[in-house]
């Protein structure tokens, strides 16, 4: 069995969401993409792929005060990393199931010789929020995310810095009065202290649930769940009248 980062992330949110995919292939309700997003992920991976050939830290390193350099892979080796239908992949140790999740880039910490894992974000928000206290639900995806990955790493015995970051790119400059045809975005790094001690014990789970004839709960939080049970207690009620 092959399970990405997000479908495992899926599970972990609304384990009868996930259930009903996988099993019976019923797909929750899609949302549209983010096309704007994806150019700014495109944009930053440039201007890092430039800096890794010359061995050269970027400026928001220095902005930090971190001794991070791009991670000198190879192209090739880099290229399947960020690829969405192939990543970064190793087999789970207790559920021998195949993780693979595509990543945006990986640093260097030259003091402690390590990788760092990290993830782009692009946004326009007058206040930026700290993911790491965040009780939104898709910033704490942004936590399982960076988890996700920094655990792959380890598994291919990767040298796995116990930090990752957010380079979040906000466009909200308030100086900015007109359109001119461009954005004008604020880069901030957001550090988080990475934890992959519970990600084995969710695979456990996520496999007995695939295996399991009987449907699992929904997730408290799933937004799906909610509206359709709403939607059904709401018709029965009115039905009895």
């Amino acid at each position: 069995m092959k399970l990405s980062r997000s479908k495992w992330d899926s599970f972990i949110k609304c384990p009868l969401c996930f259930y009903l995919k996988e099993k019976y292939k019923i797909k929750e309700p899609s949302t549209p993409g983010h096309p704007i997003n994806s150019r700014v992920d495109i944009l930053l991976k440039e201007d890092f792929d430039n800096l890794r050939a010359k061995g050269e830290p970027h400026p928001i390193f220095k902005e930090y005060n971190l001794n991070f350099v791009p991670y000198d892979l190879e192209k090739e080796t880099l290229d399947k990393y960020r690829n969405n239908f192939h990543g970064v992949r190793a087999k789970s140790k207790k559920t021998n199931i195949e993780l693979y999740g595509a990543l945006d880039d990986l640093w260097f910490n030259k003091d402690t010789d390590e990788i760092v894992v990290l993830d782009y974000k692009a946004t326009s928000n007058k206040k930026l929020e700290d993911y790491t206290t965040s009780t939104k639900h898709y910033h704490k995806s942004y936590l399982r995310q960076l988890d996700f990955y920094s655990y792959l790493l380890k598994l291919n015995e990767y040298p796995v810095h116990d930090t990752g970051y957010w380079l979040i790119c906000n466009a909200a400059n308030e100086d900015q009065n007109n359109f001119e045809k461009k954005l004008i975005f604020k880069t901030t790094l957001l550090s988080y202290k990475l934890k992959t001690d519970y990600i084995e014990d969710t695979l456990v789970e996520l496999k007995k649930c695939l295996e399991s004839e009987k449907f699992p709960e929904s997730g408290k939080d799933c937004d799906n769940c909610r509206w359709y049970n709403e939607n059904v207690n709401l018709r029965n009620h009115k039905g009895r009248k």
